[in-house]
């Protein structure tokens, strides 16, 4: 058994073995990236890389890393996140999980990245070992818990007339890093949003061009902003199977919508349709960003997509101005490895939430 660096000529066992990773919940399903398994990933960071855990030519394990920059404590600093982590199911009781993860976090820690992000499921016993310093993994701080808040537009909600809104326009852009950088102050760690960092968002991603984006004006000037990515060219998930609940709720759905404004119904073993809502900020204005997140909410009502996600952590205030929505959300836990762990001390003396970046979300 090795763990390697994954190639090109590895895409199909790592798409193999997606499938039969598949998560289960409220909805179970598994995640089928296209064209390539590192396609969004490269396009966003061209350093991310994938290890895998090969087995007698059959790959059995494999975990990624994208990097992104972030302020911490107003100091900004580079990030390598975890994700894509997978393990067939008979080597999840030994020792192969550690292995691969610690040799993914000594990697990274052996560069010039400062802190390494990992998300768990939430009260997942078997990840969260990994955080608690055994096996030669350095122990981690808990940033604390995450939510994807999965919004259902059901019924039509109130919006302040107070703030026009519409599309920004390229002349906006230096308004729009105002409004980043002014919201990124409210947050322990947030991203480094600059013109550089919203043009290279622009011209990387599909679907993700200023008129994906939506801003609230007060008086002319900018208040609050948001973008809705449709990522389906690069990432979508394969629906399973559905808890009674959700089914109950699919098939009032599928009864209804085709006389009322209801969301799309899901469709077994097909894609979910999904709108994820990113790069949402403000400027001393909640009401400016509440009316938008309700401008969506009546938009898409009836619209082809079933869910629009945000992701957030859980004591993040954005949750406050969502409370109207209606919709299901999946918790789960954020764990912090650093180069130099006293400063874990440093963040657990500031009580503020973090502002997670959009890199958190492929």
């Amino acid at each position: 058994m090795q763990i390697r660096l994954a190639g090109k000529s590895d895409n199909d066992q790592i798409q193999a073995l997606s499938k039969r990773c598949h998560q289960e919940g409220m909805i179970t399903f598994f995640v089928n990236r296209s064209p390539r398994f590192n396609t969004l990933h490269k396009l966003l960071d061209s350093d991310s890389w994938h290890y895998v855990v090969e087995d007698d030519g059959k790959i059995v394990g494999q975990v990624g890393v994208i990097h992104y920059m972030a302020t911490v404590l107003g100091v900004p600093r580079k990030f390598a996140y975890m994700m894509d982590l997978r393990l067939d199911d008979a080597y999840r009781k030994g020792l192969t999980a550690f292995r691969m993860v610690k040799k993914a976090i000594d990697h990274v820690l052996s560069s010039d990245t400062d802190f390494v992000v990992g998300n768990f499921l939430k009260s997942n016993q078997n990840s969260l070992v990994f955080a608690s310093g055994r096996a030669g993994i350095p122990e981690a701080f808990h940033l604390g818990d995450n939510r994807i808040f999965n919004l259902l537009p059901l019924f039509n909600l109130k919006t302040d007339p107070r703030f026009t809104i519409g599309h920004p326009t390229v002349e906006d852009l230096s308004e729009l890093v105002q409004v980043y950088q002014s919201y990124a102050g409210r947050f322990r760690i947030a991203p480094v949003i600059n013109e550089s960092t919203l043009t290279h968002y622009l011209g990387a991603l599909e679907n993700l061009s200023l008129n994906n984006f939506l801003v609230a004006r007060e008086n002319g000037r900018i208040k609050a902003v948001t973008a809705l990515w449709d990522e389906h060219l690069y990432k979508s998930y394969q629906v399973l199977e559905l808890t009674p609940a959700i089914r109950l709720v699919n098939g009032a759905l599928k009864l209804f919508s085709p006389v009322m404004n209801l969301p799309s119904p899901i469709r077994l073993n097909q894609p979910l349709k999904q709108l994820s809502m990113v790069l949402y900020a403000h400027k001393d204005s909640p009401d400016a960003l509440k009316t938008l997140f309700h401008h969506v909410n009546n938009t898409y009502r009836g619209s082809e997509y079933t869910l629009i996600t945000l992701y957030a952590q859980k004591k993040d205030p954005v949750f406050d101005l969502l409370k109207s929505c209606r919709g299901v959300s999946v918790q789960s836990e954020m764990y912090l490895y650093a180069q130099n762990p006293a400063i874990y001390k440093e963040l657990q003396d500031d009580g503020r939430p973090d502002w997670l970046n959009l890199e958190l979300t492929v």
